[in-house]
């Protein structure tokens, strides 16, 4: 790369503000005002120019084959399984353990999303992000939500599934693939009417999971499920109302260290967030070790 373009990159983002401490970030969040039936959450990435799109999606040969991932998961791992009651719980676990899903992890705890931005902080990205989302909170979805079902089942069809562009709701349900979709749905749920809303099937939703996982409790964690726009191999859309977007939030590579610091004193680190002995085994290597990586 052209030292000239190295030193553009290095430079502040056009429209963002620098985040140099965990104060920095927490005197912003303050001067976000909320009403009382709107909620804040937080997403934290390793790098400014991160889309705001599931993992699935970053990679076509992966979204291609979402629902084979989705099936050879549960067949690999069938005890894992055992407790999910439906196929959002079962989402939230693939996500839990590295597999790419339609879900777009999130948390209500800001300096979770700072820790997440700090990442890489030695070789990484230029500048870390985190986002701020603004939600009405009748918009917020629960693990057993009708519209969080009809979601996460496309999860189960094929890459081949487009959504019928058909404008009479008993028409469109009586395409072929909505009716594989709609088996899908009752496995899960047999009382689901069988109608679904095109609407649901396009639309990204905040979702706050059950507390059954010690990682999303520790992370006060929730997540963006996303639809399709239009056919399988392309995302819907965020609401651009949700996301507050006077200032997005730049982390220099060269404050991330600091920061991380402020945070492992506050509480915040991979020990505690992440609760798993492997994980909470290399936070104490790296506390104690004389050999610095």
């Amino acid at each position: 790369m052209p030292e000239a373009r190295r030193r553009r990159r290095r430079m502040t983002p056009d429209g963002a503000e620098t985040v140099g401490s965990v104060r920095t970030l927490l005197d912003i969040i303050e001067k976000i005002e909320p009403t009382r039936d709107e909620a804040l959450f937080y997403r934290g990435h390793t790098d400014y120019e991160h889309q705001l799109v599931p993992s699935i999606y970053r990679d076509r040969s992966l979204i291609e084959n979402e629902d084979i991932l989705f099936k050879e998961m549960v067949l690999r791992c069938p005890n894992d399984f055992d407790a999910a009651d439906n196929t959002f719980q079962m989402l939230v676990k693939m996500q839990h353990y590295s597999l790419p899903t339609r879900l777009l992890d999130i948390t209500a705890n800001p300096l979770i999303a700072l820790y997440f931005a700090c990442l890489e902080a030695d070789n990484g990205p230029d500048f870390g992000e985190v986002v701020v989302f603004k939600v009405p909170k009748r918009q917020i979805k629960y693990n057993d939500s009708d519209t969080v079902s009809v979601i996460s089942n496309l999860a189960r069809r094929p890459s081949s599934f487009q959504i019928p562009q058909l404008t009479d709701i008993d028409d469109f349900n009586d395409e072929t693939q909505i009716q594989y979709l709609l088996h899908e749905i009752q496995r899960e749920k047999p009382y689901f009417k069988p109608r679904i809303d095109k609407r649901h099937l396009e639309s990204v939703v905040f979702v706050k999971p059950l507390l059954s996982n010690p990682r999303v409790i520790r992370q006060d964690g929730a997540f963006l499920l996303f639809g399709v726009n239009g056919q399988m191999t392309m995302p819907a859309t965020i609401n651009d109302d949700w996301v507050v977007s006077e200032n997005r939030l730049a982390i220099p590579r060269r404050n991330k260290s600091k920061i991380l610091g402020q945070l492992s004193s506050l509480g915040i680190s991979q020990a505690t967030i992440y609760p798993e002995i492997d994980k909470v085994a290399e936070q104490l290597k790296a506390d104690y070790s004389s050999v610095q990586p």
